[in-house]
């Protein structure tokens, strides 16, 4: 079962609109087992692809140690398809604590619609794009 956050993550989109406000981690929905979060101010546009980090929790402490993880995406908002190109693994929430390991880059797929990956795209396509360096 997942459960969107779209009031909470719409609120954030509006206030990135409105300037250069420092936002934390914004919850994009949620399972039975894990919280999503993206960071609105890692938003980047590399040609017709956006790249955003996003985090996640695990509510349970996980049989490897995993508590937590933070993923770059990359997202192609016109094919509506995305690809983890990064992956790291936590000892605790929010990723912090020791660095468990990580996965590099996998093949694109197609964004299904209702998921929580079509609800990361929808935020990071919808969201102005940075400027490298911010």
């Amino acid at each position: 079962m997942k459960r969107a956050v779209a009031p909470r993550l719409a609120a954030a989109l509006a206030a990135l609109l409105a300037g250069p406000a420092a936002l934390a981690w914004v919850p994009v929905g949620e399972s039975d087992s894990t919280a999503y979060y993206l960071d609105p101010e890692t938003i980047r546009v590399e040609g017709v692809h956006r790249r955003v980090w996003r985090l996640f929790d695990y509510k349970a402490p996980q049989a490897s140690g995993v508590r937590s993880g933070k993923a770059l995406i990359e997202i192609d908002c016109r094919a509506d398809t995305y690809r983890y190109l990064r992956t790291m693994y936590y000892s605790e929430p929010q990723g912090r604590g020791k660095l468990l390991g990580g996965a590099r880059e996998r093949p694109r797929e197609h964004i299904a619609p209702g998921t929580l990956v079509a609800q990361l795209a929808k935020a990071a396509c919808q969201a102005p794009a940075q400027r490298p360096g911010r």
